[in-house]
């Protein structure tokens, strides 16, 4: 192929929108990188405590970054696929698994719109800015309210009811993923058959540690991502090849052109 098809494949490619979310994300996520790390600096040099390399670098640090290093690269792995160029503003913004992910996961499927598509990172990007704001604000509240709604998360109820906000909502998540509905042409049926292997292999995992050492796989979770991603992928493709998994044409499919006309 020569360098001219290229070029203009690679453009048919990325929408103008994408381009430009990349482009910023990557200058925000510079500026952000180079915010967190200058800042600490700036106090502890302000007042003169900065620690020696032995001092940050100890068993304890190595311990804590052995653990979150590969929990950070399985996240990217794992959910830039859903988010698009929304992904830059999600990782600035933290609170990722349990709260920006569900956000853009359900402004998908509200607005009928599909993944790694322009529609679909602009869907992504607001669904998680809105997010982000709504975020900051009820915390900002709850601050300020702090002195006087402080007595409701001590009832023994609301204690109860919060050890259970994020089963519920991984729950509903999970839900949507046997969901067969699509907005697209096609849809997948079976697909969640591709993960029962990685579900057997870390249980299996899990019970082996557990009556050898009597600990848990709690701080491997990263590896456990990045290791189970590939075989996640090739099992779906050896079910695929046997007709375990399929895509199958849509018998519902939803298209904006006839939900518009409709509502007209």
């Amino acid at each position: 192929m020569s360098k001219d098809k290229k070029e203009k494949n690679n453009k048919a490619v990325m929408d103008p929108f994408q381009k430009w979310s990349h482009s910023k994300g990557r200058i925000g996520t510079l500026i952000m990188l180079i915010y967190m790390v200058a800042i600490p600096f700036i106090v502890l040099g302000y007042y003169d405590a900065i620690p020696s390399v032995g001092e940050v670098f100890n068993l304890a640090t190595i311990s804590i970054l052995m653990i979150y290093i590969p929990v950070g690269i399985s996240e990217a792995l794992s959910y830039t696929p859903i988010l698009g160029s929304s992904s830059y503003l999600t990782f600035l913004t933290g609170n990722i698994m349990n709260l920006k992910v569900p956000c853009a996961i359900n402004a998908l499927k509200l607005s009928e719109t599909e993944q790694n598509t322009p529609e679909g990172d602009a869907i992504a990007s607001v669904a998680v800015a809105v997010s982000s704001i709504m975020t900051v604000a009820i915390l900002a509240i709850a601050a300020l309210l702090s002195s006087r709604i402080g007595f409701v998360f001590e009832i023994p109820q609301v204690k109860t009811a919060s050890n259970y906000i994020i089963p519920a909502l991984f729950g509903s998540l999970t839900l949507g993923l046997f969901s067969s509905s699509s907005s697209g042409d096609k849809v997948v049926k079976g697909g969640t058959k591709g993960v029962i292997p990685v579900l057997v292999i870390v249980t299996v995992l899990s019970l082996l540690v557990r009556i050898s050492s009597g600990g848990s796989l709690f701080g491997a979770i990263g590896f456990l991502i990045i290791a189970m991603l590939p075989i996640a992928i090739i099992t779906s493709r050896i079910m695929w090849k046997k007709g375990i998994i399929t895509v199958v044409d849509n018998p519902n499919p939803i298209k904006k052109k006839d939900t518009v006309e409709e509502t007209k």
